[in-house]
C-alpha cells in the first residue's frame, strides 16, 4: 500500500477535526454572554457580544425593561475575548461563591468558550481582575449607545435544572403523569428552542409572532409542565428550565389627581349684599 503524500494526509486530519468541531464553531460565531447583578439593589443587566460584533443588552429595573441590539466595534470584542481567554478565574472554571459574605458589589455570570468547551462562572466582578474589568467596560459603554430594540417578539431562555432542583420538578410532574424524555430530533424542530438547549443561559431571539406560536405549540402538544412562559424540557441532553423572556417594558405614566371640587358657600355669585 502506497503512503499517502503529506499535505494529502494533513488534508484528511483537518477535515475529520472540523466534522467534530463544537456547536460554537459551526454556522455560528464565537459568543460569550453574561448576567451582572447587584446585590445592593437587586437589578441586572444581560450582555451578549460575538466574534464580528453582534451585541445584545437587556437591562431590567423595577419599573422599565430595555434591550438595545446591534453591532459594535469588532476590535472592542477581539479585546474582550482575548481578556476571557486570559483570565485565571474563568479558565479554572472555579464556580464556587467564595469570599462573599461581606461582599455587596456586582456579581458576573459568564459563558464563554474556552478551548473549544462551553465555561461558566460565577464571581464578584471585581475578581476578574483589572484588564478584564477595563475591556468589558469598554464593550458595556459601546452596546449601551446601541438603539432600542423594537421589532423582536421575545427572548428564550433555558437553565439546566440539577441536583435538588431536578428532584422536586420529578416529583411535582410525576402528579400529572409519566416523564417522558423528548428526543434531540423532536427538538431540532423548534430551532430556536435546541439552540437554546445547547447554549444554556443566552438569550435565544424569537423573532417574530410566528417564531413565537411555533414554540407555544410545541409546548401544548407536548403538554409540558409549567406554563405559557415558563416550563420545563425533560430531554436526552438533561432537563432544562425555559423561560419567555420579554424585551421591553414601559414605565407607566402616573395619572394626574382630580381637582377638588369647589365648596359650596350657600351665596349665589354675583349677588348684591344685603343691607342692614
Amino acid at each position: 500500500m502506497k503512503r499517502l503524500p503529506l499535505v494529502a494526509a494533513l488534508t484528511l486530519c483537518a477535515a475529520a477535526l472540523t466534522a467534530f468541531r463544537p456547536y460554537n464553531q459551526g454556522a455560528r460565531a464565537k459568543a460569550a454572554w453574561m448576567t451582572v447583578s447587584s446585590i445592593k439593589t437587586g437589578q441586572e443587566y444581560y450582555l451578549e457580544v460575538t466574534q464580528d460584533g453582534e451585541a445584545i443588552m437587556r437591562e431590567e429595573t423595577a419599573k422599565t425593561l430595555v434591550t438595545r441590539r446591534g453591532k459594535i466595534t469588532p476590535q472592542l470584542v477581539k479585546d474582550f475575548f482575548r481578556e476571557i481567554e486570559n483570565s485565571e478565574i474563568i479558565n479554572s472554571q472555579n464556580t464556587k461563591q467564595s469570599k462573599m459574605v461581606f461582599y455587596r458589589g456586582d456579581i458576573m455570570k459568564i459563558s464563554a468558550y474556552i478551548s473549544g468547551e462551553l465555561t461558566r462562572t460565577e464571581a464578584p466582578l471585581n475578581n476578574f481582575g483589572e484588564a478584564f474589568s477595563y475591556a468589558f467596560g469598554e464593550v458595556k459603554k459601546a452596546v449601551a449607545a446601541l438603539p432600542v430594540e423594537t421589532g423582536l417578539k421575545a427572548f428564550l431562555r433555558a437553565e439546566p435544572v440539577e441536583g435538588d432542583d431536578l428532584d422536586s420538578f420529578r416529583a411535582k410532574a410525576a402528579k400529572e403523569g409519566e416523564i417522558k424524555n423528548i428526543e434531540t430530533y423532536d427538538i431540532q424542530k423548534v430551532k430556536p428552542l435546541l439552540a437554546a438547549i445547547k447554549e444554556p443561559n443566552r438569550l435565544v431571539p424569537l423573532e417574530d409572532e410566528a417564531a413565537a406560536k411555533e414554540l407555544q405549540d410545541f409546548v401544548s402538544t407536548r403538554q409540558l409542565y409549567g406554563l405559557r412562559t415558563l416550563f420545563y424540557v425533560p430531554s436526552t441532553r438533561g432537563t432544562f428550565k425555559c423561560s419567555v423572556l420579554d424585551v421591553s417594558r414601559k414605565e407607566k405614566p402616573v395619572e394626574a389627581a382630580p381637582a377638588p371640587k369647589p365648596k359650596k358657600t350657600g351665596k349665589k355669585l354675583g349677588a348684591a349684599p344685603t343691607k342692614p
